[in-house]
């Protein structure tokens, strides 16, 4: 038989997967119940804290929110590439985007299972209840009518929506200089996309060990000491 978990789209998947493990559990298909009865309150969207009334028991989800730095520099890399410009303003849901923050700065949108909190007031010690699982189901079926649920609550500011393609003003080319046959002469130059920011040594961890040791350490790892060093005394 197939199970009908909730959430389709990349972000709420990975919300509720990440919350729930075992979507094939007794555990699971109790909070799908509820979820399908409507047991679960109005939900709560606070930076960090999602929280709502399951069942008449107090439920909250937790997480550290995305250093603002990380999201301002995914704000600039959105810049120009559509689909991710779309994620960004809380329109889409992106694995490109999650798979970017994971890749150069080790933060996933979408937290991983260990980096969340999980509350209910039926005090299960130590084992997941099904109204927590509930709160995530009912959270990730959010996502997916309003992906900026998520960024509201990792503490993402949208970006501002950018003007359409046919409002953005463009440089007219100089026309063609008709009586001039040169055929190396080139028409104007595009304006250069901005750079996207990485963080310390983000070449090095994607190269990843170098096989060398200094004294006992690999190379790769004493270089990006080093290199964290140099940066914060450029900043000082």
């Amino acid at each position: 038989m197939t199970v009908e978990r909730p959430g389709h789209g990349p972000w709420a998947r990975l919300l509720a997967s990440a919350v729930v493990r075992d979507e094939g559990s007794a555990v699971a298909e109790r909070a799908r119940a509820l979820v399908r009865d409507g047991a679960v309150g109005t939900v709560e969207v606070t930076e960090g804290t999602l929280s709502a009334s399951v069942n008449g028991c107090s439920v909250a989800i937790t997480a550290k929110p995305v250093p603002p730095r990380i999201w301002a520099a995914m704000t600039r890399f959105a810049r120009g590439n559509r689909p991710v410009e779309e994620a960004v303003a809380g329109r889409l849901q992106s694995v490109h985007l999650d798979h970017v923050m994971i890749e150069d700065w080790s933060e996933p949108l979408v937290p991983r299972s260990y980096e969340l909190g999980r509350t209910c007031s039926c005090d299960i010690d130590g084992e997941l209840c099904e109204h927590v699982a509930a709160l995530a189901y009912a959270v990730a079926n959010g996502i997916d009518a309003d992906p900026s649920l998520l960024l509201r609550w990792r503490g993402c500011v949208a970006a501002p929506e950018l003007p359409a393609e046919a409002e953005i003003p463009v440089t007219p080319e100089p026309a063609p200089d008709l009586t001039d046959d040169d055929p190396w002469r080139a028409g104007v130059l595009p304006e250069p996309r901005p750079l996207r920011p990485l963080p310390v040594g983000a070449v090095l961890k994607r190269l990843g060990p170098s096989g060398l040791k200094l004294r006992g350490e690999d190379l790769s790892v004493v270089l990006q000491r080093a290199y964290a060093s140099f940066a914060e005394s450029a900043d000082t």
